[in-house]
């Protein structure tokens, strides 16, 4: 079928582009084709030619040496402006081509039959040619064959780009295709500003559970629902992008932005009853965008913006969210960290433990301490756990750093007894360290090469609401405290708190989270509460533990509710390992 040829010249060079075939590799399927169509019209030299803003190139040939031209002397660029083929019987009687240098040079071209190269969007980017140093006939069925031999050329060129650049699950363009679009526009000299807007519309973790359960299948049947859900409220036929599981993109003009921010907030509110199942699932849209345009760093850093824009506008739980500096350089920040974190783990040289005191109401006495890793960075200081842990668990990084803080804590405690002290540390570890299988044996072999009894040791477990749900973890505190190691469950009633686990995690001490028992004494609705999680926790023959007291009126509104422990600045500070005995004297 014959394609009808569209002469913009500004969207035939962007198909060219987009097809990110120029300058690529040689083509072994399109060498062939060359050899062939040689052969087979007999004839010298036959090329494939991709014709530029401003050269001719050759992306496949037989017997030429160069492998480009300017495109101005270039006889394709003359075919590029027909649908049809172009025949030059002999280029020296031709008025057009007769004072062509590739005419007039010694053995210069005479003959030359060229067919468009026509994507199905009808833009000629080229030709398949043939080019003799000495005129010749050319028939009407010779016409007809090198014809035909072009659009199977077109045809490869374009499936090949199809199967890069597009999404083979919702048939839509792909990441890569994004990319190399941004890098175009960015390319440009017109300075036009352009929005990057990526969509988020499927929690990822629930739609690889419905995968596991009844198939990958029903998953990509709601990926391409979303998909032609999206086309159509952006009328976007051509520019909705598929980016990974559940997350699109689109392209659009900075002035452009009210409408279609209007369209996604449509959108929204249509996408949940849009997109049917015969199985419960939860499609929302979140979206994050910025702003590029020429004047632009690369593709890369804008894709990395708009990705960061779209991690806010989830966090947040809104619609749509901005590119802001200040949340990339958090980003970024933490990025580093994990970097130096790494080789700061290999040697361990700049962690070191502080230990923060309890004290016992009953009698006001001293009776343990808790150990806090600190980490001092060489450049910026003291780094708090609540930075560096986190970061640390979503890698292989948590076992050494636990390994370290067990292996000190421990020693410790052995230091502390050759002085005649005993003190009881807790050390806190993640649902991640409890699920590693050989973590209580790494604790019992600690304990035995440095002669520390069990008891002396106690183990503080976060994240209480994972813990339950991981039976491995459950298995490693009943093996932990049958050793004779205390279990404590800490930050209790911080977040969600599920009294459940009360049942299912082997414990002996419930610590309050600070943000409980901070408004105690001025909050009788917070005392209350307090109060019952005491009144519970020894029902349940738990030991209390408060921790954040900072003031006195706290602490005697702790003496009254009969919480057993505190812990907090208004004793003490975390305290370097060789402060504890001077500061315990006035507490023993």
């Amino acid at each position: 079928m014959k394609r009808v040829l569209n002469l913009n010249e500004k969207k035939r060079l962007s198909a060219l582009q987009n097809l990110n075939i120029a300058d690529s590799n040689p083509d072994e399927v399109l060498d062939l084709i060359t050899r062939l169509t040689q052969q087979i019209f007999d004839i010298p030299m036959c090329l494939i030619t991709l014709v530029d803003e401003h050269r001719q190139w050759f992306k496949s040939k037989t017997n030429m040496a160069i492998s480009q031209t300017a495109r101005d002397i270039a006889f394709c660029d003359h075919t590029i402006r027909s649908a049809s083929v172009m025949v030059v019987n002999d280029a020296e009687q031709d008025p057009r081509f007769s004072h062509n240098p590739l005419v007039t040079a010694e053995k210069g071209m005479r003959f030359y039959a060229g067919a468009p190269l026509i994507t199905r969007k009808g833009f000629a980017i080229g030709s398949l040619c043939l080019i003799d140093n000495q005129p010749r006939d050319f028939t009407v069925q010779e016409i007809e064959m090198l014809s035909d031999l072009a659009a199977i050329v077109i045809d490869i060129i374009e499936s090949r780009s199809s199967v890069g650049f597009t999404d083979i699950v919702t048939r839509l363009p792909n990441r890569q295709r994004l990319m190399e679009d941004i890098a175009t526009l960015i390319k440009t000299s017109d300075h036009t500003p352009y929005l990057l807007i990526l969509i988020d519309t499927l929690d990822t973790l629930y739609a690889y559970d419905i995968g596991r359960a009844i198939g990958i299948p029903k998953v990509e049947n709601i990926l391409k629902d979303v998909g032609s859900f999206l086309r159509t409220e952006l009328n976007e036929n051509d520019k909705v992008y598929s980016l990974m599981l559940g997350r699109f993109a689109l392209i659009k003009r900075l002035d452009e932005q009210e409408e279609t921010f209007r369209q996604l907030e449509t959108a929204a509110t249509k996408i949940q009853q849009s997109i049917t199942s015969d199985i419960p699932i939860n499609v929302r849209l979140h979206a994050g965008y910025t702003v590029f345009s020429s004047t632009s760093e690369c593709a890369e850093t804008i894709m990395r913006q708009g990705m960061s824009s779209l991690h806010e506008a989830i966090s947040h739980n809104r619609l749509v969210m901005p590119y802001q500096h200040e949340s990339d350089v958090i980003q970024l920040r933490a990025f580093n960290l994990l970097n130096d974190l790494m080789a700061t783990v290999s040697s361990c040289e700049d962690f070191h433990l502080l230990y923060q005191p309890k004290i016992r109401l009953a009698d006001k006495k001293f009776h343990g301490v808790e150990a806090l890793i600190r980490w001092h960075h060489p450049t910026l200081g003291i780094i708090s756990p609540s930075e560096f842990i986190p970061l640390a668990e979503k890698t292989p990084l948590i076992t050494p750093l636990t390994n370290w803080v067990i292996t000190q804590a421990v020693r410790q405690i052995a230091e502390w007894q050759k002085r005649g002290a005993q003190i009881q540390v807790s050390i806190n570890l993640t649902a991640n360290n409890l699920v590693e299988q050989d973590l209580v044996q790494r604790i019992h072999t600690a304990l035995i090469l440095h002669q520390v009894s069990p008891s002396m040791l106690e183990i503080e477990c976060l994240e209480t609401q994972t813990l339950m749900n991981n039976p491995h973890a459950v298995a490693s505190l009943d093996a932990l405290r049958h050793m004779g190691i205390s279990i404590a469950l800490d930050d209790f009633g911080s977040g969600y708190s599920n009294l459940n686990y009360l049942q299912k995690i082997p414990a002996d001490t419930l610590k309050l989270d600070q943000s409980l028992i901070q408004g105690i004494s001025r909050d009788s609705k917070s005392k209350v509460i307090v109060k019952s999680m005491i009144d519970m926790a020894h029902a349940l023959s738990y030991h209390v533990v408060a921790e954040g007291v900072e003031d006195n009126d706290t602490l005697r509104c702790l003496e009254e509710l009969q919480c057993d422990s505190v812990q907090g600045f208004y004793y003490s500070r975390p305290l370097q390992h060789d402060q504890i005995l001077e500061w315990s004297k006035p507490y023993i």
